[in-house]
């Protein structure tokens, strides 16, 4: 399996950080007892030309129970498991309707009430599948802008970072250093051995963990199979540069530390860890990311995806965006529409009981 998934995420044009060996390695090691995981290689001619993971699992919807078929990782709460974005069919460019025909066929024999597809890039396969897999099948389509910094653009402008940030934000930016300056110089620090990567992981959950248990939510980390499945993840990938973690400090003091994956000349930021002060003029998580972007640009690297999601911060870190799709194709049948009407019906009383 891992020879060809390899191989086929080498050839894709499809292919993403989310569908690295690694990822699917550490998902399947973490995660794949849980469920049950088909593991679907398409051929033409005898030689492969696309493969893809599918998980199903039973999932409660009030009193009832829907049976859900999951593209490539999935299942449960969403909480207890790693998200997936830049979700695709790892396939050789032109078989994309072939593929999805195939795919289409092999589920259309499954027993299932809802096929999801999270995060994918809207494009040729999810046209086809729309088009020709289950076109007799209704979808729903949750659209999400990805924030991106275009560092190539960037590079060829020949200016800083800071230069392509709104004023408002570049004077956050720079009062915010002059007061960590304070402590010491600040400077940016990738971790270059497995060792110093495990160290900054433990610190940025450290971080994360506080902060999000002070606000009264469980934080990213509060699940012992995801935090699991992040640890062994980046034990096998870290010696391929398929994981950057990025420590920004002043003189001798932790502002902030970023968990990020690498994909040929991209980089995907994932999670974080920030050490807030008392002083409100202290932006640590701006500092953190304008120090990582500039550490990108300076690399040579073409993309900084700040990941799907409409914070306020990715919107001022970021110019550029790209869609992703959150998609259900949910099959007719009188559990689901009765579990429709309920909804709509919950959503009516939530109304009319809101404070006029």
């Amino acid at each position: 399996m891992a020879p060809l998934w390899t191989e086929l995420t080498h050839s894709s044009p499809y292919s993403s950080a989310y569908l690295s060996t690694h990822w699917i390695a550490a998902w399947l090691e973490m995660f794949a007892d849980l469920f049950p995981v088909e593991i679907l290689v398409f051929e033409e001619g005898g030689a492969a030309v696309g493969a893809c993971l599918l998980v199903a699992c039973n999932e409660r919807r009030g009193p009832f129970r829907v049976r859900r078929i999951y593209l490539n990782a999935g299942g449960g709460p969403p909480a207890g498991r790693p998200m997936m974005e830049f979700n695709n069919l790892l396939c050789r460019a032109g078989f994309e309707q072939k593929i999805a025909r195939a795919l289409g066929a092999h589920l259309r024999s499954r027993k299932w009430e809802e096929f999801a597809i999270e995060g994918i890039c809207p494009g040729p396969v999810l046209s086809w599948l729309q088009t020709d897999s289950f076109s007799e099948i209704p979808a729903s389509i949750t659209t999400r802008a990805s924030y991106y910094v275009d560092l190539n653009r960037l590079r060829q402008s020949g200016l800083p970072y800071e230069s392509w940030l709104s004023p408002n934000t570049r004077e956050q930016l720079r009062r915010s250093l002059r007061l960590y300056e304070k402590l010491g110089a600040v400077r940016a620090e990738l971790a270059r051995d497995l060792p110093t990567a495990e160290e900054f992981f433990a610190e940025m959950c450290r971080m994360h963990q506080y902060t999000w248990q002070g606000r009264g939510q469980p934080g990213a980390f509060a699940s012992a199979r995801k935090l699991a499945f992040h640890r062994a993840l980046i034990r096998n990938a870290f010696a391929e540069q398929a994981i950057q973690l990025v420590r920004v400090v002043a003189g001798e003091e932790t502002i902030g530390i970023l968990y990020n994956f690498v994909q040929t000349d991209k980089v995907y930021f994932y999670q974080s860890g920030f050490h807030y002060p008392p002083d409100k003029r202290l932006k640590p998580g701006l500092v953190t990311h304008a120090c990582a972007i500039q550490l990108c640009l300076e690399a040579g690297y073409k993309d900084y995806d700040l990941l799907a999601g409409e914070a306020r911060y990715k919107k001022s870190l970021a110019k550029d965006s790209r869609p992703l799709a959150w998609v259900v194709f949910s099959r007719p049948s009188v559990k689901l529409a009765l579990i429709e009407l309920l909804r709509t019906l919950k959503a009516g009383i939530t109304r009319r009981c809101e404070p006029r």
